[in-house]
């Protein structure tokens, strides 16, 4: 110890601590009565300035020590706005505890917030409330954009609903009052009319009756006479009224003449007023402003959610990159496109040195003589290795990208952005093209976000396939419902047909529809042939008008004359062809050849695109095609002439293939709920407007090879007669069977099952099935 304490005193630094530890000491002892008043008043400076106050910066900063300390992962710059609005809170917690007051101690004078807290308050408590509340939004703003953001939306859309339904009750109730104010002053004036007029007539006749010496008769008038006004369609029932001028300018006397003796006098009222007999509907000219196009706002809106994709570009463009580079494969990422579900990266190949010089040239011309391009075969060979590193379901390469020099490999985005049809229809580049084409369809936007709208007067007909539950019926009801908000029913007419009854059966009872919605195969072939025939008899009126198609038709004609388009869509084609292939196959054939100049357009949509459904003839004539998600790259070729579809990932995501363009586009389909179709289709029903003139669809009798009808005639009982043969020799028999062995079509062939089946010959059955035989090889012929 000894030595420790005079090797200590012998260190220098020793030396100096103790000297200044003694003065440090000596100077607060002599100057400790000051140093505890400066102390007291600091206290009491601190405590009329924040009081309690002070304990919201020293939370944070003891937080904010802690972070530093123990997680430094709060620390990131991500989280940064959270510690910005956490300081921001603590002015809020001043004026918040100056609130509270006491009445004695120090914070008598001030509050528990101090005089800070006071004056962020503020001398009037609503006014500091609302003051602290707009600062609390700012905090929750800078805290939490994204829920703001999402929070600011709800209260805009709720908003915008509860204004949309409250104004047209606030000018109902305005209309009513303003029209019963109305009323109320036109009667009046009609009666100081009435009396000023009874007035005149006493005065002229007394004046009349002193100068002829006649006594002064008095005249009463008559009630005027009431009519009935005959009720339109969705008007109330309004009772008899006095028949009155709607004139308020001026008022015609009316002057009862006597009734002609052929004229039979109504019969009394209650009320002593006349009945007049019930006049003639007057007919009047054809206005199509009745008919009142829904607006947009009837639709969704796009949720106001974060339509981030929620994609890394930077960490994912290097990991493409290092993952090919592993595989001797030089690209670089130049292009990056964020879409609603995937993100489009295009890569520019790199160049391959070649390993061995060559002889006869220097070095400076062999280094750029032996450089060759990555070839493009490489990097879509190893897409799975690339689907593997980004831990992707599904990767699409697309080598190269229509009109650029680039490889575009389609990522899908972990957090899919939704599409709307109003956030469609609301865009520049539908509203240009529905300035050119009645026929406008807003299908969604593409992969690298841009708009993706159609034509169908240009395609002219659109094939649409896909898996159960790809989308294909919401896309189908899409094209529906852009049509009949931007056309009336003397523009644009529609033929539905729906074998599954459940998809298009809710637009029956829009005046669009020529026939309500089609749901058997039968009366759909007999609709098909039907079409058939009103395109021929419109390609005659072309040819009497010396018109090329249906633009130059209508060019000059009245809205009134015009020939409407008409899209016939067809929701499942593949249960139609099993129905009746030949006469479906041969119906959609020829509209779909001869049908564009006519203003006839067709949409079948299948879930089953094989051979057998879509067979070559039909994908011939319908060149714009979209594809959803299929099972198979065959499925893909078949319908699309090129796979890729297998890959895709459902709920809308499409391949669409337009007339003009060598490669599909990938589209994100727009969505569109039930309650949107509940709401157009509730706006045309209430709307009582002119109707356009019926398109009939009837199909004239068949005539058979020999020139007979089918029920009269030798051929007729022929055809029966072959068809008890070849009942007889099968144990059962169907329609398709009469079809295929006596080349006939459906219609024929049902009528001959029918009539099979009075005979006895086959039971009775469901249609479209096969039916047993009730009578064997020796049964009777028909003739006995």
């Amino acid at each position: 110890m000894k030595r420790l304490i005079k090797g200590g005193w012998r260190n220098r630094k020793w030396v100096g601590i103790s000297i200044l530890s003694l003065a440090i000491i000596g100077l607060v002892a002599w100057q400790f009565a000051n140093i505890v008043d400066a102390f007291i008043s600091t206290r009491d400076l601190l405590i009329r300035s924040l009081a309690f106050s002070i304990f919201p910066p020293l939370l944070w900063v003891t937080a904010l020590a802690l972070a530093i300390w123990k997680r430094r992962s709060l620390l990131q710059v991500r989280l940064l706005n959270r510690w910005l609005a956490a300081l921001l809170a603590t002015p809020v917690s001043w004026g918040v505890l100056a609130f509270f007051t006491t009445s004695s101690g120090v914070l008598a004078e001030y509050s528990f917030g101090g005089w800070i807290g006071q004056s962020i308050k503020g001398s009037s408590d609503v006014l500091g409330a609302l003051r602290l509340a707009v600062m609390t939004v700012l905090i929750l703003v800078i805290a939490f954009p994204i829920g703001s953001r999402i929070f600011s939306g709800w209260a805009v859309g709720k908003a915008r609903t509860g204004a949309r339904t409250t104004a047209p009750l606030i000018v109902r109730v305005y209309r009513k009052l303003a029209g019963g104010v109305a009323a109320i002053a036109r009667k009046r004036a009609e009666r100081k009319q009435a009396k000023a007029a009874e007035a005149t007539e006493q005065a002229t006749a007394s004046s009349n009756g002193r100068r002829r010496g006649k006594p002064v008769i008095t005249v009463q008038e008559a009630p005027p006479p009431t009519i009935t006004r005959r009720r339109r369609p969705g008007e109330q029932d309004a009772e008899a009224t006095p028949l009155e001028d709607d004139d308020d300018d001026f008022d015609i006397p009316v002057i009862a003449p006597e009734m002609p003796p052929r004229q039979a006098k109504a019969p009394p009222q209650a009320n002593g007023a006349y009945q007049a007999p019930e006049m003639p509907p007057v007919r009047r000219s054809v206005n199509l402003e009745d008919w009142v196009l829904p607006s947009v706002s009837l639709l969704t809106e796009t949720p106001a959610e974060d339509q981030e994709p929620g994609i890394d570009q930077e960490k994912t463009s290097g990991l493409i990159e290092s993952t090919l580079r592993e595989y001797g494969i030089e690209v670089n990422v130049e292009e990056v496109k964020i879409g609603p579900v995937v993100t489009m990266f295009g890569l520019v190949p790199g160049w391959v040195r070649r390993s061995r010089q060559s002889k006869g040239k220097d070095a400076a011309e062999d280094d750029n003589s032996d450089r060759t391009r990555v070839r493009v075969d490489s990097i879509v060979a190893r897409e799975r290795d690339l689907a593997l590193a980004l831990a992707a379901p599904s990767l699409r390469i697309e080598a190269p990208i229509p009109g650029a020099s680039l490889v575009g490999i389609e990522v899908p985005n972990p957090r899919p952005a939704s599409v709307t049809l109003r956030g469609v229809m609301e865009t520049k580049p539908y509203k240009d093209l529905l300035e050119k084409s009645n026929l406008a369809l807003g299908l969604g936007l593409g992969s690298g976000g841009e708009v993706a709208v159609a034509d169908l007067a240009r395609m002219p007909h659109l094939l649409i396939a896909g898996s159960t539950g790809s989308g294909k019926s919401v896309c189908m009801n899409t094209v529906i419902s852009c049509m009949i908000m931007q056309n009336s029913p003397w523009e644009t007419r529609l033929l539905l047909i729906d074998p599954k009854r459940v998809e298009l059966t809710p637009y029956n009872g829009i005046p669009h529809l020529i026939t309500p919605v089609v749901v058997e195969p039968e009366t759909a072939v007999n609709c098909l042939k039907g079409m058939v025939q009103e395109m021929l008899a419109r390609y005659k009126l072309l040819e009497e008008a010396g018109a090329r198609n249906i633009a130059s038709y209508n060019r000059d004609l009245p809205p009134e004359e015009k020939m409407p388009f008409i899209v016939v869509a067809v929701d499942e084609l593949a249960d139609l062809m099993m129905a009746a292939p030949h006469d479906i196959e041969h119906s959609i054939i020829r509209l779909a050849q001869l049908g564009r100049a006519t203003g006839i357009h067709m949409i079948v949509a299948t879930q089953r695109p094989s051979v057998n459904v879509v067979t070559g003839l039909i994908k011939a004539n319908f060149p714009g095609r979209i594809s959803f998600a299929v099972a198979s790259q065959v499925d893909s070729r078949t319908i699309l002439d090129s796979a890729g579809a297998e890959k895709l990932l459902g709920r809308g995501d499409m391949l669409f293939l337009p007339p003009d363009m060598p490669k599909p586009v990938r589209i994100q389909g727009a969505f569109l709920s039930d309650r949107d179709i509940e709401e157009l289709v509730t706006h045309w029903k209430e709307i009582q407007g002119p109707l356009p003139p019926p398109i009939s669809l009837e199909v004239a009798e068949e005539q058979h090879e020999g020139g007979g009808q089918f029920d009269g005639g030798d051929h007729g009982d022929d055809l029966l007669q072959k068809a008890w043969e070849l009942a007889t020799s099968h144990n059962r028999l169907s329609t398709s069977l009469l079809q295929r062995r006596l080349r006939i079509g459906y219609p024929r062939a049902a009528r001959l099952m029918d009539l099979l089946e009075e005979e006895g010959v086959i039971g009775p059955g469901e249609p479209g099935k096969s039916r047993d035989v009730l009578v064997g090889r020796g049964g009777s012929s028909m003739g006995d």
